[in-house]
């Protein structure tokens, strides 16, 4: 499967598509037809993660991807480990569809507004947050992102079309939940 990533330019504190594209899971789309209002993620406190230059070798995805979704609770600062961005990368590689995430980095206030766990790995915890959802059209892309995420997360939520996966290290590790009612 060919990557649909395009190439990201550094201007100013902000990551920018020098054709004022966007990626979206593996789509490009324009930003006339985006619905997503956040503003372009800036290098905030992840450190070398949020780095332009540390997304190089991700094909499949970008910061925005993975940034909080509050509109305007937090400044949206870049705070996913690239590490968990990787193994989604690779993941997407592996089953040969495009993986949507539906929510990645969250500041507090917007995950108590979407009612998360008060430990959630979507919050960041020393500088990162290690958790994304990815949504599910059905239940075969289901079955090849879970026989895919298995073997490389160790922390796996199935929830009605959505399917969240983190490595966060505070966190008990393997195991499996269904999210939700």
């Amino acid at each position: 499967m060919g990557s649909n990533k395009a190439k990201f330019k550094k201007q100013g504190s902000q990551a920018a598509h020098p054709a004022g594209l966007a990626v979206v899971g593996t789509s490009l789309v324009g930003a006339q037809d985006r619905a997503d209002t956040r503003p372009e993620p800036t290098e905030g406190d992840g450190g070398e993660q949020s780095t332009v230059a540390a997304w190089d070798n991700i094909k499949h995805f970008t910061p925005r991807d993975f940034t909080c979704r509050c509109t305007g609770l937090c400044d949206h600062p870049v705070v996913i480990s690239l590490e968990t961005v990787a193994k989604l990368d690779k993941i997407c590689d592996a089953i040969g569809l495009p993986i949507k995430v539906l929510s990645g980095a969250r500041c507090e206030r917007y995950n108590t507004r979407v009612n998360g766990k008060d430990r959630s790995a979507h919050v960041p915890k020393n500088g990162a947050s290690h958790a994304a959802h990815v949504a599910c059209p059905d239940s075969s892309f289901r079955f090849a992102f879970l026989a895919a995420a298995l073997p490389v997360f160790n922390r796996i939520g199935i929830g009605k079309g959505f399917i969240h996966v983190d490595d966060d290290p505070e966190l008990p590790v393997n195991v499996v939940w269904v999210c939700g009612p």
